[in-house]
């Protein structure tokens, strides 16, 4: 008795599960074929638009040309001004040609320096950055970039003799790619640049003159990116004299008869081992000079500087030497799922 009722029970329970179950999903399967209908529209109109050839209206199209034509005008005007900077690359330049022409350049370079007075430093070879080139000839496809960093080097020398720079000394050039040494390829490939970095002497005359000739030239582009100077007079100006009534003047010695000032080096010199002024005055008058004292006198401007410099040769590409761009691959088309 007590079995048949448990299984009663059992049973009945089973049935009410069972009917729930099925209940739950007749309700819902309605939602799930409404939902499923509504995918399919959108998958359909998503790959109807696919297949379609967009149209802009008129206006639209019209301000797009118009933008179009802007750019390419601006892009035309750069191009042109650039032009009237930097020459174009001379394609047509042999190896052979360009071995020969470095010679050229730098033996009339070290004639324009002799004439100028200005020492090149003789410990190192100087062939005006290309001594690789000496006695070999460069690849082909490399001799159109280095006859135009040749002739931009040739001209910045040319400006620090011009500016009245006293030496020069340890002129050196970067590779450029394809170079034996060099990086395998430029850090920009729009703007290419060539580094050179050398060492001279002269004036603040001639520091001055010579920065403001490089960033004003109009044929070639030339970027200071370092700049080290140190002074020859570490000591700063010379002391001031003291006169009878303890006012302090600059002592000047000057020669009578050809008007010449007394260097910095000759007054060292003369009050050497804690001279007197007297032994001083001796000392100018054995090398004829005498005293001739003044108010005032220039302090700083007239000692020697050493300047380090890198200097970037800056070339900006061409149209015809960008590289094309690979289209954009079109995106897949999404089908149902």
């Amino acid at each position: 008795m007590n079995s048949k009722v448990w299984l009663t029970i059992y049973g009945g329970v089973a049935l009410l599960v069972l009917g729930g179950g099925g209940f739950f999903a007749w309700s819902n399967y309605g939602k799930y074929k409404e939902a499923l209908g509504g995918w399919d529209e959108k998958v359909s109109a998503i790959e109807s638009l696919e297949r379609r050839v967009p149209y802009p209206n008129k206006e639209n199209s019209a301000a797009l040309a118009a933008k179009a034509e802007s750019y390419k005008a601006s892009v035309g005007s750069l191009t042109e001004t650039l032009k009237s900077f930097q020459r174009p690359l001379n394609t047509t330049l042999a190896n052979t040609e360009f071995q020969r022409l470095v010679k050229t350049r730098v033996e009339d370079f070290r004639k324009v320096a002799a004439a100028a007075k200005m020492e090149i430093d003789a410990s190192t070879e100087f062939h005006l950055g290309f001594e690789n080139y000496a006695n070999t000839v460069p690849a082909p496809e490399l001799v159109p970039l280095l006859d135009y960093e040749l002739e931009a080097i040739d001209h910045l020398l040319r400006k620090l003799v011009a500016s009245g720079a006293q030496s020069l000394a340890g002129f050196e050039r970067d590779a450029i790619p394809g170079e034996t040494g060099a990086s395998a390829k430029h850090d920009s490939g729009v703007v290419h640049k060539y580094p050179v970095r050398f060492r001279f002497r002269g004036s603040h005359d001639t520091l001055q003159k010579f920065v403001n000739e490089l960033a004003n030239d109009r044929q070639f582009f030339y970027i200071v990116r370092v700049l080290k100077v140190r002074n020859e007079s570490v000591e700063g100006p010379l002391k001031l004299g003291g006169d009878a009534g303890g006012v302090g003047t600059f002592v000047k010695y000057e020669n009578p008869v050809t008007k010449e000032i007394a260097s910095p080096e000759q007054l060292a010199a003369w009050r050497a081992d804690d001279a007197t002024e007297s032994q001083i005055a001796e000392r100018a008058k054995a090398a004829g000079f005498v005293k001739a004292d003044e108010d005032a006198r220039v302090l700083m401007g007239l000692e020697k500087l050493d300047a380090f410099v890198v200097v970037d040769i800056t070339r900006f590409l061409g149209r015809d030497e960008l590289p094309e761009k690979a289209p954009e691959p079109e995106p897949k088309k999404k089908g149902r799922r």
